[in-house]
């Protein structure tokens, strides 16, 4: 049976005049676009991005200048400009390993950022669902409490007939008045829920939910599901990619150890020497060369091993994060199918009698055929069967948000 909850002037007063009814699918997809988190997490990409054209970048050539004076102005030995050009041509491919370590690291920001949203939308979903579950409990209490306070009502006039006792009609009146200050307290939990759904729609002002929650279509198989997680699930590509930038890193490191050679190309002028005993004519000169560092250090190996102990590391790290996605997507298969067990134990012919033993007890009682005590337990059993209701639809919502996020998958 489902209620539509009117909360009335105190809505009015609590929620801004500009806030309009969420539906679930907009609010999913308010989600992924307007979250601050997310979009604060999602500059991640960007510099990530930036980090591999960064990486692009050439070797810088060197350039140098020098002047020498050989005693020119006493012993008129000549003076001389030389201007020198070197450049590292990168024979090892240290540039290509790093772009390739790069890139890596922005897929794995990328897988990140994918598994971010995830547990946000996990995290949205089951705010959604707990304001779902305070207006659906909210609605079914502001229908007892107009019933109570029919009843109270007719009671003051039934006690000035004389058909009932001051203590009966006292006893509804006061029913009546404990019921309205849970209503109330309900509310504002509902209000403050509505707020919360708010802030995860990146600040949308919401007055109110639109719609049930979403059912649980068709599920694959156990199995099935298992594999789509490993297949989809972002968090465990980041850790199958953090396996690949380790190995990349090795590579990056033997690169940067291996040989290496510098190109020098040299040119230099050389004014007249006029001294008397070994005069010479300005001239120029031109130096080309090869420069090959004396790698010494290459001989400590201790570099080398600890990015191969990286790599075996992020081995076992990818094991321990499959074994994590298989045992969450069993229990969260687990917890939804009892949670759709739970749930379909209430069918409309319970709910409809329990509300028909509501009415039936509120008839017999204005008749005189029931007392206030057996209106009084009537009422709760319906309290209690309507609210067992939508806790056992909230728990099924939550659980499916779970297996999605679990699986990587939405059903």
């Amino acid at each position: 049976m489902k209620k539509t909850i009117s909360i009335g002037v105190l809505a009015l007063a609590v929620i801004p005049s500009m806030a309009q009814p969420m539906t679930y699918e907009r609010y999913y997809n308010l989600v992924a676009e307007k979250n601050v988190l997310y979009i604060a997490e999602k500059y991640n990409i960007d510099k990530a991005t930036a980090s591999v054209e960064a990486a692009k970048v050439f070797n810088d050539p060197e350039l140098s200048v020098s002047y020498g004076n050989n005693q020119d102005w006493d012993l008129q030995m000549g003076q001389s400009v030389e201007v020198e050009m070197s450049i590292n041509p990168d024979l090892a491919g240290v540039r290509r390993a790093r772009i390739a370590v790069a890139q890596s690291e922005k897929d794995i920001t990328e897988a990140s950022v994918s598994a971010y949203l995830a547990n946000l939308r996990l995290e949205a979903a089951e705010v959604w669902a707990e304001a779902w579950r305070l207006r659906e409990n909210c609605a079914v209490l502001q229908e007892s409490v107009n019933g109570m306070i029919q009843i109270a009502r007719s009671d003051s006039l039934r006690l000035i007939v004389g058909d009932i006792g001051r203590s009966d009609a006292l006893q509804s009146r006061l029913e009546a008045q404990t019921m309205k200050g849970e209503l109330r307290k309900m509310q504002a939990e509902y209000f403050n829920a509505l707020d919360a759904v708010s802030l995860f729609c990146g600040g949308e002002p919401v007055s109110s939910l639109e719609g049930d929650l979403p059912s649980v279509g068709l599920l694959p198989a156990e199995p099935e599901i298992i594999a789509l997680a490993e297949a989809n699930r972002a968090d465990l590509k980041a850790a199958e990619l953090s396996k690949t930038l380790s190995e990349k890193n090795l590579k990056l490191v033997r690169a940067s150890r291996a040989f290496e050679m510098g190109i020098n190309l040299g040119y230099s002028y050389n004014t007249e020497v006029r001294n008397e005993i070994a005069p010479a004519p300005r001239f120029n000169g031109l130096t080309v060369g090869v420069s090959i560092p004396l790698k010494f250090s290459s001989l400590n190996k201790g570099e080398i091993n600890a990015a191969q102990a990286e790599i075996r590391q992020s081995e076992y790290y990818l094991e321990a994060a499959r074994q994590k996605v298989r045992s969450e997507v069993i229990q969260a298969y687990n917890s939804l199918m009892a949670a759709i067990t739970v749930k379909n134990q209430y069918n409309e012919s319970i709910l409809e009698d329990a509300h028909n033993i509501l009415d039936s007890r509120k008839t017999g009682y204005l008749k005189g055929e029931s007392s206030l005590m057996e209106l009084l337990s009537a009422q709760q059993t319906y309290l209690d069967i309507m609210q067992a209701y939508t806790e056992a639809c909230y728990y099924s919502f939550v659980c499916k948000a779970q297996l999605e996020q679990a699986s990587g998958c939405s059903f």
